[in-house]
């Protein structure tokens, strides 16, 4: 695939993301007011719960996607359809083993529902019903063509993705807010998750199918490239489980030591923590299925002073995220659901802190996925996951919520941030990580520095209602800007960077 058509597509993914995100932010966020203020925190409380579940179930998905589509990028730039068709046919087979098994898993976790709520559940909902309800929006998209969406990801248009699941989600979103809205009754409310999760993956189809008619599920894999796949899916799995226990178990530990209330708090704080995180890995994922193209055609040095340009670029937006959350989490929480759910100074510092080593991996993940380097991760991926799970349910019970970021934050830091950047750099571009760390304290200091300035300057504002709360943030996001990027631009290296960035911007 040629460069242009590579930045073309990147372009198309990144402005069909944005929206999709937006769009996905602004609706379930009325979605989650209308629970708290129609229901009550309790029924946000178990809604976190169960998806979190969920996601321990979806474990047994393994990584097959991700192996396949990065399988799927060279047999596309060299237009092989047989092979295509034979990875597709393949990825078919294993999407319905997976739905069976997680329908399985999932009936058998039933039993064990009392045990994972600390205190009352609501006592107008059969949290069964509730449950079962969840389990099957989940295990049905595997039979209900999920395959088909590899072909779109791998071919770069993961805008079509994101345009067809805008739509549908509107629509869902606005349903499920009139029937909350009107008859206050749950059980409709996530009705409608199961109807639409048929509808996106009918409609994925049937446009893929147009698309590309001459992909479609055929023939068998080499024995060569089952090996290969499945090196590829051990690495992704034990990466996957790893990721899944830093955060899906973070809610059920809290339900089990302190209740669904606490929950509701912290999946307050992570949504809106997700919600910004999810805009800034829109930006990402309209570059992967480029990087990986650029991976398998360009050399080592070129895809490196590539990197270097993004990391910059990435560490700068990364920082302006986080200082706006350092001023303006704790105003917004208390506007939006008042005083009684609104978390300490503690906790907001940590969801900061925790957000800005997320976003500080984020770049190097996307070279190291379309490197292909997931069994190189393993032991990390393995260490992260125990001490992560051990030291939830020990800090956790000690000291509830505040236990849980700490760990999570600390074996992100040790595992994800310093060693699979060691690892990134010593197997792909072979060289030595001191100038990415070199340049990681630089965007830090910067980072913190830009905190402080800003804090103190928003600090003069008087925040009682929405209209303060829109003049501080203006405020806020305009010193946050300046006082990142001055610094970068007076420093020569950092500056060189951004300009080759915006020069790019601009041509494009």
């Amino acid at each position: 695939m040629e460069k242009g058509n590579r930045s073309k597509n990147a372009k198309r993914n990144m402005a069909s993301g944005i929206a999709n995100k937006l769009l996905m932010i602004i609706l379930p966020f009325i979605i989650r007011t209308v629970i708290i203020r129609r229901l009550g925190a309790d029924y946000a409380g178990l809604g976190g719960l169960f998806t979190s579940i969920l996601q321990v179930l979806n474990m047994a998905e393994l990584g097959f996607s991700s192996a396949i589509v990065f399988s799927l990028y060279k047999p596309v730039a060299e237009g092989n359809q047989e092979e295509i068709c034979s990875l597709l046919a393949y990825y078919k087979k294993v999407y319905v083993i997976v739905g069976t098994v997680i329908t399985v898993a999932g009936l058998l976790v039933l039993p064990f529902l009392p045990f994972l709520t600390k205190g009352e559940c609501p006592e107008d909902l059969n949290i069964y019903v509730i449950y079962l309800v969840y389990l099957a929006s989940t295990s049905i998209s595997y039979f209900a063509y999920a395959y088909k969406s590899v072909i779109l990801t791998a071919t770069q248009r993961q805008d079509i993705i994101s345009n067809i699941d805008s739509v549908i989600c509107a629509v869902k979103n606005v349903i499920q807010i009139i029937v909350l809205w009107r008859w206050g009754n749950y059980y409709y409310y996530i009705f409608w998750n199961l109807v639409f999760t048929v509808v996106n993956n009918i409609v994925i189809a049937w446009v893929t199918k147009k698309k590309y008619p001459e992909y479609y599920p055929k023939g068998r894999i080499s024995e060569q490239k089952s090996k290969e796949i499945t090196t590829q899916i051990k690495g992704i799995a034990i990466g996957k489980i790893s990721l899944v226990a830093r955060n899906a178990f973070d809610n059920i530990v809290l339900s089990i030591f302190c209740g669904l209330i606490d929950v509701t708090i912290y999946s307050n704080y992570y949504y809106i923590f997700s919600s910004i995180l999810g805009l800034y890995t829109v930006l990402i994922q309209a570059l992967s299925a480029g990087i990986g193209n650029s991976i398998a055609v360009e050399e080592k040095e070129k895809n490196y002073y590539d990197f270097k340009r993004l990391y910059c670029t990435f560490s700068a937006l990364g920082g302006f995220c986080t200082i706006c959350f350092f001023c303006l989490y704790q105003p917004f929480m208390k506007l939006w659901v008042g005083e009684e759910l609104t978390a300490s100074n503690t906790i907001m510092i940590l969801f900061c802190v925790y957000f800005y080593l997320t976003q500080m991996g984020q770049v190097r993940s996307m070279y190291a996925n379309a490197a292909g380097l997931w069994w190189e991760f393993r032991k990390l991926a393995i260490g992260e996951m125990i001490l992560n799970l051990t030291m939830n349910f020990v800090l956790g019970y000690f000291y509830g919520m505040t236990g849980i970021l700490f760990t999570t934050i600390g074996t992100v830091f040790v595992f994800s941030i310093i060693g699979n950047t060691v690892i990134t750099f010593q197997k792909y571009f072979e060289k030595k990580s001191t100038e990415f760390w070199t340049d990681s304290l630089v965007y830090l200091v910067i980072t913190v520095i830009a905190a402080l300035l800003t804090y103190k300057i928003f600090g003069h504002f008087v925040i009682n209602n929405w209209f303060g709360f829109m003049g501080g943030g203006a405020v806020c996001a305009l010193c946050a800007s300046v006082f990142m990027v001055l610094p970068m631009i007076i420093l020569r290296k950092y500056r060189t960077y951004l300009i080759s960035v915006i020069r790019n911007l601009v041509r494009k």
